[in-house]
């Protein structure tokens, strides 16, 4: 079985706990190696966002960003605070930060300017914002349905697929180790009226075609009662031989492996024989 994951989250972003806990939940666990991937969310018009509000109730605050070059101090500093703290435990331990990727004019050019003065093993990438034509506005997936419709400039179905051609967008950028949570959308009810097959089967072959991995997601389980993604989507990815990885997306210790012996089941089910593992 996997014992490591490396989508995790600690108290830098939203998780619960601090990064000395949840190293010392994975040596408890037996675990050899983890990564720890705290947000980074780097928006111009985030704190403009008709859900702001509830976006920093739900969370911490300093997790939304909105100038890169005002970022930057603060994750330099984080980076040198983790690996510090590593080198106290006894497994190897990989910096990374799950990304959320915007699609207005400059952000990733800005983002690759960023990003290169940051101490760090790897990238993932996991959309959870609606965005608007031009990118420059943004609504929080998980708190979409919690808001009026009268507030948006688009229908969900618009969004949605707005949203799965983004992740198509940020897989082809070539920046990213492996993406998170392919379906998160799946959370709005909605999306049950709109399967958007074709889109998501779109982001299955530019994952194929980049030779990029992508996570079987046990957050899931925990929250919609199926991983993300679903299994229609994860026998494609199998079927395109794009390599996969466990996650448990853990924002606190008893998250850690998450039903990863239920993934495993899943995965020797679908015949996967490629897996992704950072070296």
């Amino acid at each position: 079985m996997q014992k490591f994951s490396y989508h995790t989250h600690t108290d830098f972003s939203d998780g619960d706990n601090t990064l000395d806990e949840m190293l010392r939940r994975a040596v408890d666990l037996g675990w050899e190696e983890i990564g720890v991937s705290d947000h980074l969310i780097v928006h111009k018009n985030i704190t403009r966002s008709v859900c702001y509000d509830k976006m920093v109730a739900r969370a911490h605050s300093d997790i939304y960003h909105s100038d890169f070059k005002k970022a930057l101090p603060v994750f330099q500093k984080q980076a040198e605070y983790f690996r510090n703290t590593a080198k106290k435990y006894p497994l190897k331990v990989f910096l990374g930060f799950e990304v959320d990727y915007f699609t207005y004019n400059g952000w990733q050019e800005e983002f690759e300017e960023f990003i290169s003065q940051i101490d760090h093993d790897y990238l993932i990438t996991g959309n959870h914002f609606f965005l608007s034509a031009d990118g420059s506005e943004t609504i929080d997936i998980h708190n979409y349905k919690k808001l009026n419709p009268e507030q948006f400039e688009d229908s969900f179905e618009v969004y949605l697929r707005r949203h799965y051609q983004t992740l198509v967008k940020a897989v082809k950028s070539g920046l990213f180790d492996f993406l998170a949570h392919l379906d998160y959308a799946r959370k709005v009810p909605a999306h049950t009226q709109y399967p958007m097959i074709a889109e998501r089967l779109d982001v299955v072959e530019a994952l194929a075609a980049q030779n990029m991995a992508c996570e079987i997601s046990t957050k899931g389980l925990r929250k919609i009662g199926d991983y993300f993604p679903e299994n229609n989507v994860l026998q494609a990815l199998v079927k395109q031989k794009v390599p996969l990885v466990i996650s448990d997306d853990a924002h606190q210790i008893n998250e850690l492996g998450y039903a990863f012996d239920k993934a495993e089941t899943t995965l020797e089910n679908l015949n996967c024989t490629i897996r992704f593992r950072l070296k």
